[in-house]
C-alpha cells in the first residue's frame, strides 16, 4: 500500500496541500498578492476619509486615520491564496522617503493547514490631502441650525456640563462656533440632523423646555432655506 508524501521534500504520512506538506506549500506558493501602491484620500483638518463617494469620519488622529484606509483598502485589493486560512493584517509602520515618496510596511499572519506563516511586505502610498465638506463650511462660518441653551430660572457651568455632557463625536465635529453669553450658550451646527439629534437624546433623559423657530428664511433653486432655531431651557 503506497503511502502518502510530499512531492517536494519527500516526507511521508503529513499533511498534504495540492500534494505538498504545509511547510514546503508556504516556500513554493505565492501567499499573498498585494497590491503595488495604496490610494486614498483624507481631510487635512479632521482626518476624514473619502469612501464610496462621501466624507467619512472614522479616526481621531492621522495615524489611526492612515491605518484604517489602508487596512481597508486592502481589505478589498489583496489577493490571498485558496488555501490561506485563519489570517490577520496589520500595519507596522509609514514613513517617506527622500524622495518624497510615502511607504508603510505591512505584516500579515495566517495558517496554510496546521503550519502558521508570517509575511512582511513595503507598499507604496499615494494618499490625497484635502479639506472635506464640512470643514469648509466650519472655516466659512457656515451653520444650518443653532442651539439656544438657557436656564429655566438661572443660567450656571453645571447646566453647560449636564448639556455637553450629552456631547458625541457627530455633536463636536458639528459644530461650527460657539457664543458665550449671561444669558447662556448658542451653539452654531453645521449639520442640522445633529443639532436635533443632541436635542432628541438629552430630552429622553433631563428635563428640559423645547422651543423650535426659524430664521433668515431664504429661496434657493425654488426652494425655502432657513436656519433652525433651539430654544432649550434646562
Amino acid at each position: 500500500m503506497s503511502k502518502k508524501f510530499c512531492i517536494v521534500c519527500g516526507k511521508e504520512d503529513v499533511e498534504l496541500i495540492d500534494n505538498m506538506c504545509p511547510s514546503c506549500y508556504i516556500k513554493t506558493k505565492k501567499l499573498v498578492e498585494f497590491p503595488p501602491v495604496i490610494l486614498g484620500r483624507l481631510c487635512k483638518i479632521c482626518n476624514a476619509e473619502w469612501i464610496d463617494g462621501k466624507w467619512i469620519r472614522l479616526a481621531e488622529t492621522e495615524y489611526d486615520a492612515v491605518r484604517d484606509l489602508i487596512l481597508r483598502y486592502l481589505a478589498k485589493e489583496i489577493k490571498l491564496d485558496k488555501n490561506v486560512k485563519d489570517y490577520r493584517i496589520d500595519v507596522i509602520k509609514k514613513w517617506k522617503e527622500r524622495n518624497g515618496r510615502s511607504f508603510t510596511e505591512i505584516v500579515i499572519e495566517g495558517k496554510v493547514g496546521s503550519k502558521a506563516f508570517r509575511l512582511k511586505k513595503k507598499v507604496e502610498l499615494r494618499l490625497n490631502y484635502s479639506i472635506c465638506d464640512d470643514c469648509l463650511k466650519r472655516k466659512s462660518g457656515y451653520y444650518e441650525a443653532i442651539i439656544q441653551l438657557r436656564g429655566k430660572k438661572e443660567f450656571s457651568e453645571e447646566k453647560r456640563a449636564l448639556f455637553e455632557s450629552f456631547f458625541t463625536n457627530e455633536t463636536v465635529h458639528s459644530i461650527s462656533d460657539v457664543k458665550i453669553s449671561r444669558e447662556g450658550i448658542d451653539y452654531y451646527f453645521i449639520n442640522k440632523t445633529a443639532a436635533k439629534r443632541l436635542i432628541s437624546t438629552v430630552t429622553s433623559i433631563v428635563s428640559a423646555e423645547i422651543v423650535e423657530s426659524y430664521e433668515n428664511e431664504t429661496i434657493k433653486n425654488g426652494k425655502r432655506e432657513a436656519k433652525l432655531v433651539i430654544s432649550v431651557r434646562i
